[in-house]
């Protein structure tokens, strides 16, 4: 699978508000990724990875997020060493499954990320509600 890279540009209001929390701008938009990640992870699991065993829906991962500089990474992925065969699953559009379906990590990320800014926005805005920003 390729990377997908999602860059948030608009919801002017969060990032003016991460800007002015400066150094924890990034921690704070690191956590709403990872629970960004979370989301559509779960929705993964639930509702569109193939399951004979569980094995492929129990190796879904969200990693925590990683920064760099101004930029927040959070990864999310199935496989590994005990399940080889994510890739070759998710990537096959012409098998078909009693349960789930290929593109399993693909279509829910897909479908998050058309809102995903506003989502953010949210619970970035909640985040900064309850410490009293």
């Amino acid at each position: 699978m390729t990377p997908l890279s999602v860059t948030i540009t608009g919801e002017a209001a969060m990032v003016a508000r991460l800007h002015a929390l400066g150094r924890e701008g990034p921690a704070v938009l690191a956590g709403a990724l990872y629970r960004a990640g979370e989301r559509i992870m779960t929705r993964s699991k639930d509702e569109f990875v193939p399951v004979k065993w569980g094995h492929l829906r129990a190796s879904g991962h969200v990693q925590p997020p990683a920064t760099h500089g101004n930029a927040v990474v959070v990864t999310l992925g199935y496989g590994g060493p005990a399940v080889t065969y994510a890739v070759p699953v998710h990537e096959n559009v012409t098998a078909r499954h009693p349960v789930g379906e290929a593109k399993f990590l693909e279509r829910p990320l897909f479908e998050a990320s058309r809102t995903l800014a506003a989502d953010l926005a949210k619970d970035v805005a909640a985040v900064l509600a309850r410490s009293g920003r």
